[in-house]
C-alpha cells in the first residue's frame, strides 16, 4: 500500500483523535508509522479504550507483517503540523515587518 493513500483528513473525528494519541505518545517521526498490536492496545488503554482500534487492526491492507500495522495517517498528521508551524512562523515574520 502506498503511503499517500490514507490521509489524516479522511478519518472521522474519533480516528483523528487516536492518531493524535499516537503522536502525543512520542511517535513524532513521519518515517516510523508501523506499530505492533500491543503498542496500539497500550495507547488505546491509556486513553480509556479497551482495545486497539478495529479500523487499524481489522484492516488487512494495513498489515505489514504478523502483528505489525501500517498507520500512514500519522505521517500525514505530522506533515500537517509541520506545514502549520511554517505558515504560523511566516505570518509572524510578515506581521512583525
Amino acid at each position: 500500500m502506498a503511503d499517500n493513500e490514507n490521509t489524516y483528513l479522511d478519518l472521522n473525528p474519533k480516528q483523528q483523535e487516536f492518531i493524535q494519541w499516537l503522536f502525543d505518545d512520542g511517535n513524532q517521526s513521519p518515517d516510523e508509522v508501523h506499530f505492533k498490536r500491543g503498542e496500539l492496545k497500550r495507547i488505546a488503554n491509556d486513553n480509556g479504550m479497551a482495545w486497539a482500534p478495529a479500523w487499524i487492526v481489522k484492516d488487512t491492507t494495513r498489515v505489514s507483517k504478523r502483528g505489525v500495522y501500517h498507520v500512514p495517517e500519522l505521517a500525514d498528521f505530522i506533515e500537517t503540523l509541520d506545514n502549520e508551524e511554517v505558515e504560523s512562523a511566516t505570518s509572524e515574520v510578515v506581521a512583525a515587518a
